[in-house]
């Protein structure tokens, strides 16, 4: 397959200013105007019939050989987040406490990479049908945009869909696969308490929202320890709390915030810590005097790689990089993915592909101010890509 990578190197330049022209100008959410207007912009160049106004600011690419074979999506999250980019480079992000710290501005440039290959290359597609799904909001808000483009039928008919994330945790050129479940569900929760606020020297006149919060952390993480089975996997976090003003240091706060995340792979798991972090929160407001407001936004669901697809794509990989090349993931991600929504319609795999680069001082982990990857990288994704494409739209795969 040495000749597929010889190939895809051909698009390493046009992929890599893609990439930088993304990143410099990262966009949030639903909402990505320029982001989205430049890859319909590309789809029609290279010959895609292409489609736009049926989730916010998402783009299908169609690629239809008028020959037998099978429909096959491939998807790429666009939309960065809310951080700083603090890299000193020359396409460093233009937008202030807005940044492509988790490489959407990667896999928006390789499906494009795709996308033009496939353009100049439609002799040798094996037959069928091509989409290719450009997506907003991965980051976020709830439900993600993958919920939505399921619910808009555009994707209806594929018969297997595919995508991938850039992980700084793998070398460059190095891909990893997971059977089975793969990545965990989703929710954000916001709590708010309110009481009466005093004087601190006279607790008792008022309510003391700190301590009262400092028990509802407790029972909440009691949750996990102690009312789940020890070998269902979960996790709860409590990511932020606020109250009182750091510099009054004498007044006992009126109100009070924290919120957080839990995540679990178990759909009867995750039930139950929805409902056991809101009784508790409630039992212990009411038990101290307090009002709480409790909002749990789910955000994703669980999702496991279908052993079909997941097949093609590690053949696909071994074929094109080599066997010492493919991981094979033996746990689970506690982090979410709303390409979980595409699962829960449609046959679909997820993989990772390395861009760690030691020697280049590229190490930085995902959503991390100082996020970047070997470009390089993009070229062994790209011939995956492909070769899993290609085996995909063979009828005998489906």
């Amino acid at each position: 397959m040495q000749e597929l990578l010889n190939e895809a190197q051909d698009y390493r330049s046009r992929m890599v200013e893609w990439r930088r022209k993304i990143h410099s100008c990262p966009e949030t959410g639903f909402y990505l105007p320029k982001t989205s207007a430049m890859v319909a912009g590309l789809l029609e160049e290279f010959g895609y019939q292409v489609q736009t106004g049926f989730a916010e600011s998402a783009v299908l690419g169609i690629l239809d050989t008028g020959r037998p074979g099978n429909t096959i999506a491939v998807r790429a999250d666009m939309d960065a987040l809310g951080m700083q980019d603090e890299k000193d480079v020359p396409y460093r992000s233009a937008r202030d406490g807005v940044c492509h710290a988790c490489g959407h501005d990667v896999h928006t440039a390789l499906l494009l990479g795709l996308a033009s290959y496939l353009s100049e290359h439609r002799d040798q597609i094996p037959g069928g049908c091509v989409k290719l799904i450009f997506q907003p909001a991965e980051e976020g808000p709830a439900p993600g945009g993958a919920k939505l483009i399921v619910d808009s039928g555009v994707l209806d008919g594929v018969d297997a869909i595919f995508g991938a994330h850039c992980q700084p945790q793998y070398p460059a050129g190095v891909m990893g696969c997971r059977y089975g479940n793969f990545f965990a569900s989703g929710d954000f929760f916001e709590v708010k308490l309110k009481g009466r606020g005093c004087h601190a020297a006279s607790p008792h006149k008022g309510n003391d929202l700190i301590p009262i919060a400092m028990e509802m952390i407790q029972a909440i993480q009691n949750i996990r320890s102690r009312e789940i089975p020890p070998m269902k996997t979960a996790v709860i976090s409590v990511c932020s709390i606020n109250a009182g003003v750091l510099s009054t240091k004498n007044v006992l706060p009126s109100e009070l915030t924290f919120g957080g995340t839990f995540r679990a792979h178990d759909s009867q798991v995750r039930d139950y810590i929805a409902k056991r972090l809101e009784q508790i929160v409630r039992d212990i407001s009411r038990m101290n005097g307090i009002t709480c407001e409790f909002e749990d936004s789910f955000a994703f669901p669980s999702f496991a790689n279908d052993r079909d697809v997941t097949d093609i794509i590690c053949k696909s990989a071994a074929e094109v990089l080599g066997e010492d090349k493919v991981m094979k993931r033996t746990e689970p991600e506690m982090g979410s993915e709303d390409f979980a929504w595409y699962t829960r319609k449609y046959k679909g795999a997820f993989f990772f592909f390395g861009v760690k680069n030691e020697e280049k001082g590229l190490t930085a982990s995902l959503h991390n101010p100082g996020f970047d990857i070997d470009e390089d990288a993009m070229v062994p994704a790209l011939a995956v890509y492909i070769s899993t494409l290609y085996h995909l739209l063979e009828r005998q795969d489906s």
